[in-house]
């Protein structure tokens, strides 16, 4: 993706166990507006973080084909 690199950073899984990621800059689209967000290099399917979503409204279906709603909150 050819994502420009920031450094490294250490996180704790959910399970307790501490990782160390590679960080890269990446520039998205984001509610119609351009975001300048850090991203974690892991070899796991992708994820969004708390804080892109902070002043949303996040609704999962929790089940099989379930539906994933985000909405800004007014």
């Amino acid at each position: 993706m050819n994502l420009s690199w920031r450094g490294i950073d250490r996180g704790t899984l959910g399970d307790g166990s501490e990782v160390t990621f590679e960080v890269y800059a990446a520039k998205v689209i984001w509610d119609g507006e351009y975001r300048d967000i850090p991203i974690n290099e892991a070899e796991i399917d992708p994820l969004i973080g708390m804080s892109l979503l902070y002043g949303y409204d996040l609704h999962i279906q929790a089940v099989e084909g379930g539906s994933v709603t985000i909405k800004l909150l007014e």
